[in-house]
């Protein structure tokens, strides 16, 4: 017994050496493999599509392609417009928190925004000025998120099955919740709510530019803000398209009615009524409350890849708490019969 607790001890050890290892080995790329992992999670679905109508080399060789293309044109961006874009998202936010204190909200609402304000914006600064700082680190990183994405897109059914098979054979109900609410919460943040107001911010951008409201770096960070407001309950990006607008009207009062059509149809509200319907069809529901504190929460905590990490974390521990509740009483908690859970 003595010789078995010893040989226990020593594989602890062992473990515990090889996981430290490997935390510092990889620290300094989690971000980058995260956001890999989760690429590959959106792209997965459209490369299956794509492979099926013409090959899965030819389909694969495209979505890399696409991928990488994205890629570079990112780096790009970073080195010629990083700076600018800084203090244009700066002076924004500090304009829009500004007036978002103005606003008769709840108090919990008030408070929470209050806290987002003091915060996120020096996070998102310090974020983003590392990379101004550092452009060969997130050349690096780039080129570790393209490996990622290519191995787990080429291996996803296996790694799926490997996933399901590392799952304990005790209590293994337990595990398979667990991983249907990660795959609901990622579902929701990544496929729904993150796409969503990344593709709204990037038309706001496209429209800032063109008509000439801003420059490049200027309709960048528009983008960015508007993305954020998208994320905040009762907020959304028709505020900069009506903000711009209002400032167009001074200029040319045709050009404002333009871009007001621009916005109404390519940002909000005639994509929420009739694209965003869609995307969460058959898909379980997460609270934009839960959304909001795991999105910002995660940022402040791990930066940007809290984006994902923030998000999941809160989703497992309402998992627990209904897998917890149902072990007490032996019935399916409420939590879990609702879809808005």
């Amino acid at each position: 017994m003595v010789g078995l607790e010893r040989e226990k001890i020593v594989w602890a050890a062992l473990v515990a050496i090889i996981l430290f290892l490997v935390w510092k080995t990889l620290k300094e790329l989690i971000t980058p493999i995260v956001f890999g992992i989760a690429a590959t999670y959106i792209a997965y679905p459209f490369y299956v599509k794509l492979a099926n109508k013409v090959g899965r080399r030819l389909g694969l060789l495209i979505v890399l392609s696409v991928i990488s293309l994205l890629s570079i044109l990112f780096l790009i961006g970073v080195a010629l417009w990083i700076t600018d874009v800084l203090k244009n998202l700066y002076t924004y936010l500090d304009a829009f928190f500004s007036w978002l204190g103005t606003l008769k909200v709840p108090r919990a609402l008030s408070s929470l925004f209050d806290a987002i304000a003091t915060s996120f914006p020096e996070k998102l600064r310090s974020m983003l000025l590392q990379y101004t700082l550092s452009l060969p680190k997130l050349a690096l990183q780039l080129i570790v998120f393209l490996a990622v994405f290519y191995a787990t897109l080429t291996n996803a059914d296996f790694l799926a099955k490997e996933v399901h098979e590392l799952l304990p054979s005790t209590n293994r109900e337990i595990g398979e919740r667990m991983l249907s609410k990660v795959r609901d919460t990622v579902d929701a943040i990544l496929k729904t709510w993150l796409f969503f107001s990344i593709a709204k911010g990037f038309f706001l951008s496209i429209g800032f530019y063109i008509f000439k409201l801003s420059n490049a770096a200027g309709s960048i960070a528009a983008g960015i803000l508007c993305v954020i407001l998208e994320l905040l309950p009762f907020m959304g990006g028709w505020i900069m398209w009506l903000i711009g607008a209002m400032l167009l009207w001074h200029r040319s009062p045709w050009m404002a009615v333009l871009f007001a059509v621009y916005g109404f149809i390519t940002i909000s509200p005639l994509p929420d009524y009739t694209i965003k319907p869609k995307l969460t069809r058959g898909r379980a529901k997460v609270s934009s409350v839960v959304a909001l504190v795991g999105i910002f929460g995660g940022v402040m905590a791990f930066g940007a890849v809290g984006i994902i990490l923030g998000p999941i974390a809160i989703g497992l521990l309402f998992a627990l708490i209904e897998v917890w509740k149902e072990y007490k009483t032996k019935q399916p908690s409420k939590a879990h019969q609702s879809q808005d859970a």
